[in-house]
């Protein structure tokens, strides 16, 4: 076809086309914010020179010019990068949700903000986001793929005041199949929360036996492990996992992998440079397996492409991401989880920071609760952990048999994709609070 005649000029080109329509609703107390729109760009690569060149436009420009300005940005560069390339596919995927009807979610929206009113709520935001877009990506070695994707995602977040004390309480839903499928009782789960929290003491500090839900042990995996595991990171030896593969990073208990194959909320057929996308182990058994990369880092690493190179959208470059990522299911069961004669049970995530070269992590609990002789007994607020990733994963003691993921958006480098993490209930001992 013509953009794969266009594209064969050069040593290595690609072109991605995408048309996108979206709406914003955010609802701040009652009072209603709604936005929506169209896109429509192109964005091209050329290698030339050992050297990347992009470009993007929105405004129609012919696809040769386009071409051409990136090819002269590579050429202003003088570098040694090689790609692994895949064997090129031509395929079309269709994941289309359904429509959206804007009147009907506004108002299935403020019916669920009502019931987050209550007695020492002081301020209640829903937020929904629609996106559905079509993508094409061809490139000089033949490949057509054409996918048809969106998601919806509601957040929902209420604050609750007591005197000087406010508390926060977070809950999300999302769906691939419409705003039809999302789950509008999160809602009154964010104002219950907060609720909780102006009752709960405050979080002892010290070292304790803790004990994750399935949420903060996804979040650990992705933050702490999946991070560390991005190829880009590993070759600019930013991260504390770089020329460790084969090597012991846990003990036996811990297993974690990546699938954006997986039907969860950062799942994918393709990834944006049109490698099909594969579940890759990250860890296991303890021994760190693989890293997660493009092309470009395959090729640098001695290893083959796994699909794992995203972009925001068609004006942005695809950067090393991560899809959907998972702690393993172990054997324990729940009561073997808990079994802890004094501890601290961490459930949901409120934030936290990752030095992946150094293995440095502080992540903070939304709630938490006291564990006295493997029962929860009081509810604490406040509570945050820190330590080294290669320590807590030695430390692991118990991974239960349950799983549950979360939704979110990950933040790389300016560019916003969506993910999803998750695993079972995990005990890991001497973890610092505070």
């Amino acid at each position: 076809m013509e953009y794969e005649r266009v594209l064969s000029r050069y040593g290595y080109a690609d072109l991605r086309i995408e048309r996108s329509s979206g709406s914003y609703v955010q609802i701040t107390n009652d009072e209603v914010r709604h936005a929506s729109g169209t896109s429509e760009g192109m964005g091209v690569r050329v290698l030339e020179n050992g050297s990347w060149g992009f470009a993007s436009s929105n405004r129609g420009e012919p696809l040769g010019s386009l071409l051409e300005r990136a090819r002269k940005l590579a050429l202003l560069g003088r570098g040694g990068i090689r790609l692994a390339l895949p064997k090129c596919v031509r395929k079309r995927v269709r994941q289309r949700p359904a429509d959206t009807d804007i009147g009907a979610q506004v108002k299935a929206l403020l019916e669920a903000g009502r019931g987050m009113k209550a007695k020492g709520v002081a301020a209640r935001t829903l937020s929904c986001s629609d996106s559905c877009s079509v993508q094409e990506f061809y490139n000089s070695e033949g490949a057509e793929i054409v996918q048809e994707t969106g998601y919806t995602y509601l957040s929902c977040t209420c604050t609750a005041r007591s005197g000087e004390l406010i508390q926060r309480g977070s809950t999300r839903s999302w769906s691939r199949k419409g705003f039809g499928k999302i789950d509008l009782s999160v809602a009154g789960g964010a104002k219950d929360k907060a609720l909780r929290l102006l009752r709960a003491a405050p979080a002892p500090k010290g070292r304790f036996t803790v004990v994750f839900d399935p949420e903060m042990t996804g979040v650990f995996s992705h933050e702490a492990v999946g991070h560390a595991c991005e190829a880009d990171a590993v070759l600019d030896r930013e991260s504390i996992l770089a020329g460790k593969i084969g090597k012991r990073i846990g003990n036996a208990l811990v297993g974690i992998a990546d699938d954006p194959t997986a039907d969860d909320f950062g799942r994918y057929a393709y990834d944006d440079e049109g490698v099909q996308a594969r579940r890759t182990v990250l860890v296991e058994g303890g021994v760190l397996k693989g890293f997660i990369n493009s092309m470009e880092t395959a090729k640098a690493l001695g290893l083959q492409p796994n699909g794992h190179a995203r972009a925001q959208g068609y004006d942005s470059v695809p950067i090393v991401r991560m899809g959907n990522t998972y702690f393993r299911k172990g054997d324990a069961s729940l009561d073997d989880v808990f079994d802890v004669k004094e501890g601290i049970y961490l459930r949901g995530m409120r934030g936290g920071s990752v030095d992946t070269f150094s293995g440095g992590f502080m992540f903070k609990a939304e709630e938490a609760y006291l564990i006295r002789g493997g029962e929860k007994k009081g509810l604490l607020r406040d509570a945050a952990i820190s330590g080294n990733i290669l320590k807590t994963l030695h430390d692991v003691e118990s991974v239960g048999r349950d799983f549950g993921g979360s939704p979110g958006m990950c933040g790389k480098n300016g560019q916003s994709v969506p993910v999803s993490d998750g695993g079972p209930h995990i005990r890991v001992g001497n973890v610092a609070i505070g």
